[in-house]
């Protein structure tokens, strides 16, 4: 959410859920998952319904679905389910038919993603490689009769530049007097067989998706449903003319917002003074040994803010790209938000990897719920995250983090099943390096 953006809802929310939204920027923790239904609504009893899901590949993936024996569907595939309002998902496991089945759920509206990464004894059985799929969506359950949610789950493909972590963490805020965010950062991975070249390419953030101001997700949906690209307002582009800065098959590059070991703010801040790029936070803390961004948006990246910040790595429900290199300021603006902010939209054939970040408010879902899609599904098929953000809670120091799939010549290949709920977990900070397994 931009600073206008927020003033423009600003009317409509209540103290604690303005609180909330302010302090965002600093508080993250991922919830228990659980495997129940969540709290039962107060008020008049409301009928159940049954949910049958089956999962299956993707049509063009039926020459490996019939090689691993999945014509009829994916077994064992795990699918998870979130009642709007709650914080307890449901997980279930496909049978031998790739179907699971839920006989008494409450109608609602659910966020629904299924995923399956094959063993390595399945991958050489089959003489295949290990491999991910995945799929989701969030979907309105009626109370009217026997409901089927069908998966059609995405193959991975190794892809050439991968965003690999995307960290928004920072200490509550009570103990660092004041929102902390110069300790946020991201990382790039070179997924492919050949070295790369950084130089000009382009790190930025989709148009974001909650409705925070009323009617926000009927005026975004025509740009969040585009085939043609996504839609942004602010963009870094890598410094250099071409051939300056390479990053090899299985290597990684951080890129944070301030370059400096922030340990002494707070003892579970990182230390990034080892970082290979620097976007400059609003302390203007810049370390000399690193090269910096460049902002090549239509808005600064990081906007100061008091003592903090806001910066597209400060979470909520959005998505990140990483493309070719190109020029923003030849593109014409195809979407004004609400605040009249203009964005221009980066095509597809530029893209190389989008990511789709979730963050879950349990307390304000239904008054301000995610809009569906974040981005079309050729990019990104449902986000990945889902954060659950409290007042009071001490927030647990998690990133965002790509999951490894297998080692091929000597590198790792991370997941790229093209659904970030599935390709993406939560995990402790690992500035500089990818986890694994």
């Amino acid at each position: 959410m931009t600073v206008d953006d927020w003033l423009a809802c600003r009317p409509r929310l209540s103290f604690a859920t303005g609180l909330v939204l302010i302090i965002m920027l600093g508080v993250a923790a991922c919830g228990t998952e659980r495997d129940i239904t969540g709290r039962e609504p107060k008020g008049p009893e409301i009928p159940r319904t049954s949910l049958t899901v089956h999962v299956r590949l993707q049509p063009s993936d039926s020459t490996l679905a019939s090689a691993l024996g999945w014509e009829s569907g994916v077994p064992g595939s795990e699918v998870n389910l979130l009642r709007t309002g709650t914080e307890d998902w449901i997980r279930l496991r496909t049978d031998a038919t790739g179907q699971a089945r839920l006989a008494n759920i409450l109608p609602a509206r659910y966020r629904v993603y299924a995923g399956r990464f094959l063993t390595p004894g399945e991958a050489s059985a089959a003489e295949l490689p290990v491999r991910s799929f995945g799929d989701g969506t969030t979907t309105e359950i009626s109370g009217r009769g026997e409901q089927l949610l069908e998966f059609e789950l995405s193959s991975d493909v190794p892809g050439s530049l991968l965003i690999s972590e995307l960290n928004s963490w920072s200490p509550p805020p009570w103990e660092t007097g004041g929102g902390y965010t110069d300790g946020h950062y991201f990382e790039v991975y070179n997924n492919s067989e050949r070295t790369l070249f950084l130089d000009g390419m382009v790190f930025g953030g989709t148009v974001r998706g909650s409705e925070n101001i009323r009617g926000h997700c009927a005026h975004s949906q025509a740009v969040r449903s585009d085939s043609l690209g996504v839609y942004s307002l602010a963009m870094l582009a890598f410094p250099g003319a071409g051939s300056e800065y390479p990053i090899g098959p299985g290597e990684t590059r951080l890129v944070a917002i301030s370059a400096i070991d922030h340990t002494p703010v707070h003892p579970e801040l990182p230390d990034l003074s080892h970082a290979d790029f620097e976007i400059r936070g609003a302390r203007g803390a810049d370390n000399p040994a690193v090269p910096n961004m460049i902002d090549v948006g239509l808005r600064p990246f990081v906007i100061p803010l008091g003592g903090a910040a806001l910066s597209v790595l400060g979470g909520g429900i959005v998505g990140y790209f990483i493309a070719e290199p190109f020029d923003a300021e030849e593109l014409p603006i195809m979407y004004r938000d609400f605040a009249g902010q203009g964005h221009v939209r980066v095509s597809r054939d530029l893209l190389l990897d989008v990511v789709g970040r979730d963050d879950v408010f349990a307390e304000t879902e239904r008054e301000y719920p995610p809009c569906v899609p974040l981005v079309h599904p050729y990019f990104d098929r449902y986000p990945g995250g889902f954060y659950n953000i409290a007042i009071g809670r001490e927030s647990s120091r998690l990133s965002l983090q790509r999951r490894g799939l297998r080692s091929e010549g000597g590198r790792d290949i991370l997941s790229n099943a093209n659904t970030s709920a599935v390709d993406f977990v939560l995990a402790d900070l690992t500035p500089g390096f990818v986890l694994w397994p």
